[in-house]
């Protein structure tokens, strides 16, 4: 019954064909499978096994050799912490030599184990107890010595005890042998660990030996599969193939009209049967039906020459719809032009689209060339050509008798025809129609451009002039337009250069409008702007916020903005500083008003640095003259006043003069550093320069400050052998040293060393002078050279002074195309270096 049941399709056979093979193939790989992961299976729990007994034995050898380091440690140093250590390991080799001997299931094992337990009371029940007992006769004092001695082991009444119950032995030097118990277990951890080793070779090789075993069976398996394939499904299939074949062959037959209907029907039940059956029935249909065909035929051949006929008018009608519908697409084509056109010119601003103008006008009147003719305001043309030649275009420009003159004289457009020469280019002898539309500005009426145009074969028509003209009207328009446009950008740019030539920085902005306006000198004093604004246009909040990141009172100059946006604006203006008060900033604000409506409004700033750094010197220089000249004042006149009202003895006038005599000295030098000064901010300091000795201006510079003093230890040094000379004002430079020393002396009020070393290099003289005073700060140093600059501290407020030497030093080493600098520490001292160019050819060698 299931044979019959599969013989009745086609697809069941071929399916029952898969079944067969697929049954054999995974019936065979079942097999396989199961036998290979039994194998596997057990291979992997021995492996296993044996690397869980290696890591064990390691783990328990491991746990002995701490065992060990441990006790001698405890032995040596007596630590209760390592004793502690020992009994904690103590269970763990108890626990893990119990597993060896509960698990143990080989020889080797139970020796291991064996040796371990020995090991073990050898340790703990003799050792330990040993190492306890001496321990604690080092504690009370019976045994003194540093080092563990195995002989002093050996003496203790416990070790005598030991010996005498036989737990422990002596070595041949009288100590107690413990190595050959440590010896003996790990002889037999080694053979322990060797027989794990051959036994996991042994378990590899035993899997191998499997994995060939299971490459046989997939070999056998693959054979079986085979043969299945060649035994069975090859002949099913070959059948079904000659089958079809035999059909395919009858069916090339009856399609080149030869009689099959005496075909031979396969004896089967499935597909193939059926389509034979049914191609036997549908060849003797077809053969009865053939000369009905035949019949037909003829008569649809008599139908096929009246539909031919009814073609060929069909086909005329066609060839006239084109031309109609050519027509109309170019006359939607012309209007498309004329639409653009129309927005070229009504949205374009440059010359940029009249190429594009001129060529859409050529097209759309049907013209060959053409051209737009411009006159600006000097009477002068410019051209944008069509089609054109430099020659012909020169030629209408230049030729007093073309068609453009005419068109200028009449204002009004003009025609002209003309025959076209024999050696134009033109492939026919035709006419040449040009004409020529002056485009008149609407108020004045003036001629401001020109539309000039040449056609051939035929003149232009009216529908096309109409065309012409009205593009002309809009093209005046155009030119207007652009003509109010660059007179706008003129003023406009007019506008920016006579904001950006204002030294003052500008922002304008108007009512509602979020867009500003700024001039170059806003980003000269904040160049932060240049990167901070990423966008052509600036806006109000962009630069608010990038100025007031640098302000260095953000509140106050935020009210102040913020009472101007709001329409309050203030009546004074305000004075702000940015980046640490390095600048000083005006800042005020003017409304434009225009035919009495609000326009817009100018925020205004303005640099004051410099006035503000006027007044702070000029501040600066009445509180130090008023300062430093009333003290001598003072004192000049309080003793002159004693020795006008008073009998004074002469050594006390004596002594009073010489106090007036150095207080005029003083008031002097403060003059003469005004003087320098005033000298140096008009620009008028001179020197007297000439090949000097440097190094005899400071020796005797140093001696005379050395004499002067007797709380500082005031030295000078000369590195080299060789005696400097520079190129200098002799005067100045003593200026120089004077400064120097002074301030070293003034600023070590507690005395100390000063020491002044003269250093030669290559092409440099270097001055070095050192101090042991009351330092500078950090802070401090950069401003130490400005004029009237002192540094504000407690200790220097006491010193007094009007802080124009350094500044005075600073001038002086700069003319002499020097440099100097200063490194200093508060409460240490100071060290200043001036270095100065060197004349190399005139060194004199010290004898």
């Amino acid at each position: 019954m299931i044979t019959k049941w599969i013989n009745r399709k086609l697809g069941r056979q071929l399916m029952a064909s898969f079944y067969v093979v697929l049954a054999t193939l995974m019936i065979s790989s079942l097999i396989v499978y199961n036998y290979t992961d039994t194998k596997l299976q057990a291979t992997r729990a021995k492996l296993e096994d044996i690397r869980d007994r290696s890591a064990r034995a390691g783990a328990l050898w491991e746990e002995w050799q701490d065992v060990q380091f441990n006790m001698r440690g405890y032995a040596l140093m007596g630590n209760g912490d390592l004793y502690n250590q020992v009994m904690a390991q103590q269970d763990k080799i108890d626990q893990q030599t119990e597993w060896f001997e509960k698990n143990a299931i080989y020889d080797q094992g139970k020796a291991f184990a064996q040796s371990s337990r020995e090991l073990y009371g050898y340790y703990f029940d003799a050792i330990l107890p040993l190492i306890q007992s001496y321990v604690q006769a080092k504690e009370s004092g019976d045994v003194t010595e540093s080092f563990l001695k195995g002989t002093t082991l050996a003496e203790l009444p416990l070790g005598q005890q030991l010996l005498a119950e036989g737990k422990i032995q002596l070595d041949a030097q009288g100590n107690i042998d413990v190595l050959s118990e440590i010896n003996k277990s790990e002889l037999a951890l080694g053979g322990y660990r060797e027989f794990l080793e051959d036994w996991a070779q042994r378990t590899s090789d035993q899997l191998e030996r499997e994995i060939r075993t299971t490459q046989l069976i997939w070999l056998a398996n693959i054979v079986v599969l085979l043969a299945v394939l060649i035994f069975f499904i090859y002949p099913f299939i070959r059948r079904i193939t000659m089958e079809l074949l035999s059909l395919v062959k009858n069916s090339q037959r009856l399609a080149n009209g030869e009689d099959v209907s005496s075909v031979k029907v396969p004896n089967r039940k499935d597909e193939i049967g059926i389509l034979a059956l049914s191609f036997n029935q549908m060849a003797s249909s077809i053969s009865e039906n053939k000369q009905h065909l035949l019949a037909k035929n003829e008569e649809l051949q008599a139908q096929q020459e009246e539909l031919q006929a009814q073609q060929e008018e069909l086909q005329a009608q066609q060839e006239e719809l084109e031309e109609a519908l050519e027509l109309t697409m170019r006359n939607e084509q012309h209007l498309q032009y004329r639409n653009d056109l129309t927005e070229t010119l009504a949205a374009r601003e440059s010359l940029t689209a009249y190429p594009e103008i001129i060529e859409k006008l050529v097209t759309i009147t049907d013209s060959e060339i053409g051209a737009l003719v411009f006159v600006d305001e000097e009477d002068s043309y410019s051209v944008v050509t069509y089609g054109m030649t430099d020659e012909l275009a020169e030629q209408l420009l230049q030729n007093d008798a073309s068609l453009l003159k005419r068109a200028e004289s009449l204002k009004s457009p003009v025609h002209s025809s003309k025959q076209v020469a024999s050696n134009h280019p033109l492939p026919y002898p035709y006419y040449m129609y040009e004409t020529a539309v002056p485009i008149l500005e609407p108020t004045s009426g003036d001629i401001i451009a020109y539309i000039y145009l040449v056609r051939y074969r035929d003149q232009f028509t009216n529908e096309q002039m109409r065309d012409v003209m009205s593009f002309s009207r809009q093209l005046s328009l155009s030119l207007l337009r652009m003509r109010l446009f660059d007179e706008m950008t003129k003023e406009k740019t007019k506008t920016e250069r006579i904001l950006d030539s204002i030294r003052e920085a500008v922002i304008y902005l108007e009512p509602g409008k979020e867009e500003v306006f700024v001039n170059r000198p806003l980003y000269d004093l904040f160049p932060e702007l240049r990167y901070g604004v990423q966008t052509e246009q600036e806006t109000l909040q962009t630069c608010l916020e990038v100025i007031r990141s640098v302000v260095d009172e953000p509140e106050v100059f935020s009210r102040y903005v913020d009472s101007v946006l709001r329409g309050e604006l203030p009546t004074d203006s305000l004075q702000f500083s940015i980046r640490n008060e390095t600048v000083f900033i005006q800042f005020y604000v003017e409304v434009i008003h225009i035919h009495h409506v609000h326009k817009g409004t100018m925020l205004v700033m303005r640099d004051v640095t410099k006035e503000t750094e006027m007044d702070r010197l000029k501040s600066e220089l009445v509180s130090t003259v008023s300062h430093e000249l009333r003290t001598p004042l003072s004192s000049i006149y309080g003793f002159t006043e004693l020795m006008l009202n008073r009998d004074i003895e002469e050594s006390r006038q004596d002594r009073y003069l010489r106090t007036i005599h150095s207080e005029t000295e003083r008031l002097a030098n403060l003059v003469n550093d005004f003087l320098d000064v005033q000298r140096m901010e008009s620009g008028t300091q001179s020197y007297k320069k000439a090949s000097v000795n440097i190094y005899t201006i400071a020796e005797e510079t140093t001696q005379f400050y050395a004499a002067s003093t007797q709380a500082h230890r005031i030295t000078f040094r000369h590195e080299g052998n060789q005696l400097p000379v520079i190129e200098a004002d002799e005067e100045k430079i003593r200026q120089l040293l004077n400064n120097l020393l002074n301030n070293a002396v003034k600023y070590s009020p507690s005395g100390g060393a000063i020491d002044v070393v003269l250093m030669t290099s290559l092409d440099q003289v270097i001055l070095q002078v050192r101090d042991e005073g009351i330092g500078i700060p950090e802070q401090s140093l950069s401003r130490l050279f400005e004029k009237f600059y002192r540094v504000d501290n407690s200790d220097s407020r006491k010193i007094g002074g009007t802080g124009l030497g350094l500044a005075i030093c600073k001038e002086i080493v700069t003319g002499h195309g020097g440099e100097i600098h200063v490194e200093s520490v508060v409460k240490e001292g100071s060290l200043f270096t001036v270095k100065f160019p060197l004349v190399q050819s005139t060194h004199v060698t010290i004898s």
